[in-house]
């Protein structure tokens, strides 16, 4: 049975057309105390973009496309699925006067990363858990990659404790077989020896791991109210341990940087078509 990727519902904040309404949402959800730590961390990992040529495939709104534009990256790609998510970015990188540095390409097969490319650095975010061949995204990525190119790749783990308590209650309490996270459009979960060994197909050599969201700090409230109690505070493990093994394998996201042989030929740079550019 072909897997194909599942689309967020119209009423989804990435559908909006209005891109400053969508900006908000967006900005809203990266400002809880889970988004904030996870993008420390990957921060951290992509290191100093000044120079560098990077690609951030998944860019959604367009936070660390702006990130690397404002490092003073020397080129700076974002690839999404969605128009709306792009619309957006666009709007962002203009927000932050830093539009006439990005390019904006629209991809409706997350597979289809530009051949024969030449990044220093590819960002996969939140990606990889919904595209239905990972392996050949993997590759794909490293066919986008110089020698040595790195990778930093955030995703789900199945090894955390959140997956424990939440995913048990939803499995075996609710019934909810198929229930794969917090975003219905999630097709699997994955640990760090299952991600580490999916990108050592790919050729790709991982060298750092960071973990967020080790214990739950966000509950449902009692009642019908649909609303969370925020422990914030608990998110300062992260900060604390997240760096340190086992704890940087072991939240409920995590994140590795990955690197491709230094002994892959150069490829040829990849020209943008006047059709993909949104």
């Amino acid at each position: 049975m072909t897997v194909s990727r599942k689309q967020y519902p119209d009423d989804h904040w990435i559908k909006l057309n209005d891109p400053e309404k969508a900006l908000a949402a967006y900005m809203d959800q990266q400002n809880k105390a889970y988004s904030r730590v996870k993008n420390a961390f990957v921060r951290e990992l992509l290191g100093n973009l000044a120079g560098k040529r990077f690609l951030d495939y998944g860019c959604g709104c367009g936070m660390f496309i702006v990130h690397a534009a404002r490092q003073g990256a020397s080129e700076v790609v974002g690839v999404d699925a969605e128009h709306t998510a792009l619309a957006t970015a666009r709007y962002f990188a203009a927000e932050q006067g830093v539009e006439h540095r990005c390019t904006f390409v629209r991809s409706e097969d997350f597979l289809q990363l530009p051949t024969g490319s030449h990044f220093d650095v590819v960002l996969m975010k939140d990606v990889i858990e919904h595209v239905p061949d990972d392996v050949a995204l993997l590759h794909r990525a490293a066919s986008a990659l110089v020698p040595g190119g790195v990778l930093v790749l955030s995703t789900q783990n199945l090894l955390s404790l959140n997956y424990l308590l939440e995913g048990s209650f939803q499995r075996f309490f609710r019934r909810n077989k198929d229930w794969c996270g917090w975003d219905e459009t999630h097709l699997r979960f994955y640990t760090s020896m299952s991600l580490d060994k999916k990108l050592k197909e790919a050729g790709f050599t991982s060298t750092d791991w960071r973990s967020a969201y080790l214990v739950p700090y966000t509950l449902p409230a009692m009642g019908p109210s649909g609303k969370f109690v925020r422990l914030n505070p608990l998110s300062r493990l992260d900060t604390m341990l997240g760096d340190f093994f086992p704890f940087n394998r072991l939240g409920w996201n995590i994140i590795v940087r990955a690197r491709t042989s230094p002994l892959v030929p150069e490829k040829t740079a990849f020209q943008y078509s006047a059709v993909s550019a949104v």
